[in-house]
């Protein structure tokens, strides 16, 4: 459907139109949710180079293309080419939207995201302090997204290995999520799992077996037997079984 509009657009309006640009933008993005994140790649860097063209550098709709742009790099583990844009991006909603706004804090998170991958965790954690510390102000405690940035700081500290600060941060998570959510949505058996990890880490099987059994049964409920998340479920419960049955 999006093909064709783009080549309708392309036929009435032309090719260098700023709605044609925004069809192949809306074309990418497809791609993108589809995971043909090469093809992605090509059509957003014509949609961006057109945008840019058109409306220039630091119009909203060039801006929020450079970074679907970054995170399709990111996706293909290109971490130099999403970082590189995303700071981009950073700088110029800085600039435009404020510090404040949405976008801006979502690129935060973005270039946080970006660090991560590339081992590079204290810069990380800085970043997702202040977009943690910004979506609380902005959006308050119980937004999805001030969840999904305390969920994220929680990685963070658990790929640090400082598995104290991540318990503390994932139980106060997995709390929100319930809360708002419900027990059943899939970001809250990944807070489940996610904190069981951790229980693990601490050398706490018992209690990790116990969370773990939990979330593979609501997503066996939810996701089905053979849904990846569920076979990953197993997979680390199977782990904590063998970590209790191991000899002191």
């Amino acid at each position: 459907m999006r093909l064709k509009a783009l080549e309708l657009r392309q036929e009435v309006l032309g090719k260098n139109h700023q709605d044609t640009a925004k069809s192949m933008s809306d074309l990418a993005d497809t791609y993108h949710k589809q995971g043909r994140y090469c093809d992605a790649e090509k059509v957003k860097n014509k949609a961006l180079s057109l945008q840019r063209e058109v409306l220039g550098e630091k119009h909203p709709d060039t801006i929020r293309s450079m970074a679907d742009l970054a995170a399709t790099y990111h996706n293909q583990g290109q971490y130099e080419d999403a970082e590189s844009i995303y700071q981009e991006v950073l700088e110029f909603r800085r600039e435009v939207l404020g510090e404040k706004h949405p976008d801006t804090i979502s690129s935060m998170a973005g270039l946080a995201t970006t660090y991560d991958q590339q081992g590079r965790y204290d810069e990380a954690e800085i970043l997702k302090d202040k977009a943690l510390e910004l979506r609380r102000e902005v959006l308050g405690e119980k937004h999805p997204d001030t969840i999904r940035s305390m969920a994220d700081l929680a990685a963070t500290y658990y790929a640090q290995g400082r598995y104290d600060k991540d318990e503390e941060i994932s139980v106060k998570t997995l709390e929100l999520r319930r809360e708002v959510l419900g027990e059943k949505h899939p970001d809250t058996i990944s807070s489940m799992a996610d904190l069981a990890t951790t229980y693990h880490n601490q050398g706490r099987y018992n209690t990790a077996l116990e969370l773990h059994q939990t979330a593979l049964d609501l997503r066996r409920n939810t996701l089905g037997a053979t849904h990846p998340d569920t076979m990953q479920s197993v997979a680390y419960l199977a782990s904590t079984q063998d970590a209790i049955q191991q000899p002191p």
